[in-house]
């Protein structure tokens, strides 16, 4: 129940509480929190308290000038925060440091501090306050030396307990520390028999019984302790290496534990407990003695074999300085010597288990020097060449290990035969075969690397490349084999690095069959990827080539690489020895097929380029010493040389057939020369030919190929030969200045060689002497060529201005008709001004584009015009036709680009039916002067769209004619560019399409005039109409309801009319409309709201009227009998008038409700009014029926009071007939 009300306590909430809940929770709240204690030290006192705990610390090698400022700081810092309990003090690693609570980092000891919560020391009672320790490390060190002489001590003197408890809790008590007292220094590896401190303080006299029993436990235990102690005989260490030193360590070890034990068991405590137990007669003591002198025989075998093991520490010391695996095995036949001798010497160490127990020592310390050299991480990290080796040595090392171990061991046995040399080799040598084994493991690994991991680290291995379309496909392939290799190795590093070469770790055995499937598939991939690559091959250099890309594939000496790596060597050599047979049959068959060469130089040629070709082949087949020796190497070589003796062969008979057939008299070869340079072409016009005898070239290069082969020039061909450079020369000249003059006529037209007519005649002057007066055999005459190409160039070069200036008029033509006059840069609409500046803008910017395009065609064809005039001083009819060619072509276009300027104009301005307009301009529309007007109005737009057109053509009338410029006769002059454009019939079109689309404009901004002027009865109605108009009305709810909804409507329907409107090319803004329709309409509203307002008023001040003055009227009491009946005639009316009143209230009242439903506020008075008009008729109904009843009360009064004037009055009338009648004269 507690923990559910608890649970209930915590959902409550504040508005859970109640006042006094709230009073009761506060106080209780300040009762949890009471207020902590602020210490008020002197600096003084502050001071003697820090130095009392500086003396007060107990730390190891606690040095006081460890001390620092920061730690002091905590410690003060302690002393004042009252509500901190715990304060440390130790070293972390060199530095005294303190922190307030237990440290967060691993300490060796340390001292704490503890108060009670919010205590505040005095420095007086310090010491006797604080409560203050030291802590370590060895916390069953301090447990078992606080029980034994601390605990102990003090509960053996307390005497209150009975002898039976005590004795029991005693008994068990030493027992306990007899354990604790092993275990804690069985850790550090000695055997301390634990002796009770009882027994220090025990006198001469009778024993105790209960004691005696206690002692036999302790005694019992130390048998415990010495059995295993002197069972403990032999060094084993399932999962290490034990070495010949480990061994030697081991005896000095057990040698020091005996020799602890026979002194303890010597010490005057021991000696007097088993001195108590032997007069006790214990039945435990002959196990003790025989113990005891077991303990001492095996001291001394220990010292003996520790004697003769020491011989040993000297020699396998130096297997462990050895520098190599080879400099370990010299150190061998002098161990082995030794353990031969101790194993015929020793007393005790002279067993066949023990002596093959010294040789697997060896064996493990061999194989550790040679796991050490291994470097089995530096090996996989990529040094697997290095492995290689070192594992080959290691290997070399273990083997020579057991060779001399064989050999001393049979000569020995030879030697001695009273002690046969008859040893477990199995268990001597186990580790070495499964060491080699090991290695063997890391030399496939290593070969691995290289083979599948490209690692080396001699030198980079380069990524396979291999050609062909399915080169790459090839390529990937092998790299994803060298990624899954990356990817094992990396496995490998990882998971079994660390006991690779570790024989007693079965792990690796796992490891390596995996190792081994991954190697196994790898190489079927690869096996697979060497078919595919030599069934692409097609010829020796790419064989060769593949060969040279997968060589390192071919190290790997387990599996089948590197067989079927030599069996494509084989097949290489195949295809070489192939390949110079293919060759002698297509120089074969080459013979009798036809060369552009003549036949003799054809097959000497073809005969030499195949035969270097292939002594190519041999020089870098032998090169390639990485290549593996082969049978079939030698036979492809020797064909070789035959091949080459046959093909020089033939080379030769090729030349003496040359000679004798082509090479006749030297008379008929110079003769061949008698003729002129250059001749006019019959089949082209005005075009020149070289008119060399190609008979002459030809034989001369058949020479010169001859030459080249090593072979002599003809005699009858010398003289011809001799001027063979001359010839060239003259040849080579001749050919170059008919292409130069040829190459100049083939680009110019016909029309265009009519303007050059001049230049074309003096270059053909120039070029005269080479058509009719030097040969081919007159000297070179240099000043001929000199003249002729000088004329050419300058000719040429007046062409290429030429030419140049027409592309770039052209190019110029072309940009004037790209250029648009105009640019919308703005998107949408923008303002009339903003318009009208960016379009002034972007024409002043065209402008000064299309100046630039014309200055450029002025200068370009005025700089062809001054090269031209230089040249022909006469003004040509073609000339001047050239330049109004020129001048019609730029006239068209800049008509091109006023073109386009308008038509862009156009295109803003145009709206097709069946899409959206896209407005340009903003134009704002408002109501003013009883008529809608727009801001720009039409007219101010219409002016500015012409003026643009007007801006057009005035531009295009600042840029002269071309013709007046380069200065033609007037009459020859063209018309300027702005009559051009007047004239146009494009450019008048788009100017007439133009003002349609103004037009256009014009009607739809009638029609949305039109459209706003149904709400002109708006502002065209003044109030006094809107006032008389209600008034003829029967100004009920529903009247003024229906004005006020009318409005609404109105209003909302103006709302809901888009800010802004598309009206062709103009945005209308309508806010500045809609604002002003708003006031009018929120202005007839406001009136009709305060005409209902006022109407409800009169109406409701006009019924309390009506009830005070007949409330007034018809209480007044008559004094007459014609009151009363004007009274009764007023009540009368009243009571008739009242229904007629209250069906009047219904309608009032709903004109009030209106004003409610729209939040009319109304005055204070008719407020009150309206609250106040149900009790207000009521109180004047009852005031009616006080009324009546006063008036039927009067009635009563009347006949009383009408009998009483009647009664006065028939005395009266009584009295005055009889006056009357007495007065009456008598007959």
């Amino acid at each position: 129940m507690a923990s559910s009300s608890a649970v209930e306590d915590e959902h409550l909430t504040d508005s859970d509480l109640t006042d006094d809940e709230e009073r009761s929770v506060e106080p209780r709240q300040e009762e949890l929190r009471p207020e902590t204690p602020k210490p008020s030290y002197s600096d003084e006192e502050l001071n003697q308290l820090v130095c009392y705990i500086q003396r007060m610390s107990v730390l190891s090698c606690l040095d006081h000038r460890d001390w620092q400022e920061g730690t002091l700081d905590i410690i003060r810092g302690w002393l004042l925060e009252v509500h901190e309990p715990l304060l440390t003090i130790y070293y972390d690693r060199d530095t005294l440091s303190a922190c307030l609570g237990m440290p967060t980092t691993c300490v060796s000891d340390l001292s704490y501090f503890r108060r009670e919560p919010n205590e505040i020391f005095s420095v007086e009672g310090f010491h006797d306050e604080i409560n203050f320790g030291t802590l370590t490390s060895d916390v069953d060190g301090c447990l078992m030396e606080l029980l034994d002489r601390l605990y102990v001590p003090f509960l053996r003197n307390y005497l209150e307990w009975n002898a039976t408890v005590r004795n029991r809790f005693f008994s068990s008590m030493d027992r306990f520390l007899a354990f604790l007292t092993g275990m804690h220094h069985q850790i550090s590896g000695v055997s301390v028999m634990y002796v009770p401190f009882v027994i220090k303080e025990l006198t001469a006299g009778p024993v105790d019984r209960y004691l005696v029993g206690s002692l036999e436990g302790i005694a019992l235990y130390w048998t415990t302790q010495i059995r295993t102690l002197l069972a403990d005989d032999t060094l084993t260490v399932p999962h290490d290496l034990v070495t010949v030193r480990d061994e030697f360590e081991f005896w000095e070890y057990r040698y020091e534990v005996l020799q602890g034990i026979n002194d303890q068991l010597a010490q005057s405590d021991v000696q007097k407990v088993l001195w108590l137990l032997h007069n006790a007669h214990s039945v435990h003591m002959p196990q003790m003695d025989g113990l005891i002198e077991r303990a001492k025989e095996e001291l001394l075998k220990s010292l003996s074999n520790i004697k003769f093991l020491h011989l040993l520490i000297e020699p396998c010391s130096k297997i462990d300085a050895a520098t190599s695996p080879k400099d370990l095995t010299k150190l061998l036949p002098r161990i082995i010597h030794l353990i031969r001798f101790i194993w015929l010497n020793s007393e005790y160490y002279n067993t066949a288990r023990l002596i093959s127990a010294l040789f697997r020592n060896l064996s493990n310390q061999i194989i550790r020097f040679c796991t050490e050299q291994t470097k089995v991480e530096e090996i996989l990290s990529g040094k697997p060449r290095f492995g290689i080796r070192i594992c080959n040595v290691a290997i070399e090392c273990c083997l020579t290990y057991r060779g001399i171990y064989d050999t001393i061991s049979i000569e020995l046995a030879q030697k001695q035969t009273q002690m046969p040399w008859k040893l477990d080799e199995g268990l001597i040598f186990n580790h070495i075969d499964a060491f080699v084994e090991r290695l063997n493991d890391v030399i496939d690994i290593c070969e691995s690397m290289i083979v599948f991991g490209r690692l080396d680290e001699n030198g980079s291995i380069p990524k396979p490349v291999f050609g062909g379309t399915c080169g790459e496909e090839l390529e990937k392939i092998a790299e994803s084999v060298e990624e899954q290799f990356l990817g094992t190795l990396h496995t490998l590093q990882c998971d079994s690095q660390a006991y690779i070469l570790n024989v007693h770790r079965s792990d690796w055995y796992a490891d390596v069959a995996a190792f081994r499937r991954d190697m196994q598939k790898l190489e079927e991939t690869v096996q697979r990827l060497i078919f595919n690559v030599f069934q692409k091959v097609s010829n020796v250099e790419e064989t060769l080539e593949a060969l040279q890309s997968m060589l390192f594939y071919s190290y790997r000496q387990r599996g089948t690489l590197r067989k079927t790596y030599i069996k494509e060597t084989s097949t290489l050599w195949r295809m070489f020895s192939k390949e110079m047979d293919a060759t002698s049959r297509k120089l074969l068959e080459e013979q009798s097929r036809e060369s552009w060469l003549s036949k003799h130089v054809s097959i000497a040629l073809s005969y030499r380029i195949n035969l270097e070709r292939l002594t190519w082949l041999r020089d870098r087949l032998k090169n390639s010493e990485w290549l593996p020796a082969v049978k079939e190497s030698a036979p492809a070589l020797a064909k070789f040389d035959a091949l080459r003796h046959e093909f020089q062969k033939e080379i030769r008979l090729a030349y003496e057939d040359w000679v004798a057939k082509r090479c006749g008299f030297s008379g008929d070869l110079c003769r061949r020369l008698d003729r002129y340079l250059v001749v006019r072409s019959k089949k082209f016009k005005g075009l020149l030919e070289c008119n060399i005898d190609a008979s002459v070239l030809e034989l001369c290069e058949q020479a010169q190929h001859f030459e080249r082969m090593g072979f002599a020039i003809p005699n009858t061909m010398k003289k011809l030969y001799e001027r063979y450079d001359v010839i060239r020369s003259l040849y080579n000249g001749i050919i170059q200045l008919a292409l130069s003059h040829n190459r100049i006529l083939a680009v110019l037209s016909d029309r265009e060689r009519k303007l050059f007519r001049p230049l074309i005649q003096a270059c053909d002057r120039q070029l005269a002497p080479g058509v009719f007066k030097i040969t081919y055999g007159s000297e070179f005459n240099e000043e001929f060529f000199e003249d002729g190409t000088e004329f050419i160039a300058e000719f040429q070069e007046l062409v290429l201005i030429f030419k140049r200036a027409n592309r770039g008029v052209a190019r110029i033509c072309e940009k004037i008709c790209t250029t648009c006059l105009l640019h919308f840069a703005f998107s949408g609409s923008v303002d009339i001004s903003v318009f009208q500046q960016q379009l002034s803008s972007r024409l002043s910017s065209s402008g000064d584009i299309l100046r630039s395009y014309y200055s450029n065609v002025v200068e370009l064809l005025s700089a062809f015009s001054r090269q031209f005039q230089s040249v022909d001083d006469e003004m040509t009819g073609e000339w001047i036709a050239y330049v109004n060619d020129m001048d019609d072509m730029l006239a068209s276009s800049l008509m091109t680009s006023a073109r386009g300027s308008l038509n862009k104009l156009y295109e803003a301005l145009h709206c097709d039916e069946d899409m959206a307009s896209a407005p340009i301009i903003v134009v704002e529309s408002d109501v003013k002067d009883g008529r809608i007007v727009f801001t720009p109005d039409m007219e101010a737009i219409g002016d500015m769209i012409n003026g643009i057109v007007d801006s057009i053509r005035s531009m295009l009338d600042q840029f002269p004619r071309l013709g007046y410029k380069l200065k033609l006769p007037k009459k020859q002059q063209r018309q300027g560019f702005a009559s051009v454009f007047q004239e146009d019939q494009e450019c008048s079109d788009l100017m007439r399409s133009i003002q349609a689309e103004i037009g256009i404009q014009r009607e739809e901004l009638a029609k949305y005039e039109s459209a706003w002027n149904k709400n002109r009865v708006l502002w065209e109605t003044t109030e006094a109409e809107f006032r008389q108009r209600l008034m003829s009305k029967s100004r009920t709810a529903g009247v003024f309801e229906g004005g006020i909804e009318h409005y609404s409507a109105l209003a909302d329907d103006v709302i809901f009319e888009d800010a802004i409107t598309n009206v062709y090319f103009i945005l209308i803004n309508q806010n500045a409309l809609k604002s002003t329709i708003l006031d009018w309409i929120e202005k007839w509203q406001a009136l009709n709201i305060k005409m209902l307002l006022d109407h409800g008023s009169n109406l409701m001040r006009a019924v309390y009227r009506y009830m005070r003055r007949n409330e007034q009227n018809v209480m007044t009491v008559p004094r007459t009998i014609r009151e009363t009946v004007a009274a009764k005639q007023l009540f009368a009316q009243l009571l008739k008038d009242v229904p007629v009143k209250q069906s009047a209230f219904t309608p009032m009242l709903e004109l009030f409700v209106l004003l409610h439903k729209y939040q009319v506020q109304l005055s204070d008075e008719t407020f009150e009014q309206v609250m106040g008009l149900e009790t207000a008729w009521l109180h004047y109904l009852h005031v009616l029926e006080e009324a009546d009843e006063m008036l039927d009360n009067e009635d009563s009064e009347a006949k009383l009071q009408l009998a009483k004037h009647g009664e006065k009055f028939k005395l009266i009338l009584k009295e005055f007939l009889e006056d009357f009648y007495s007065k009456l004269p008598k007959k």
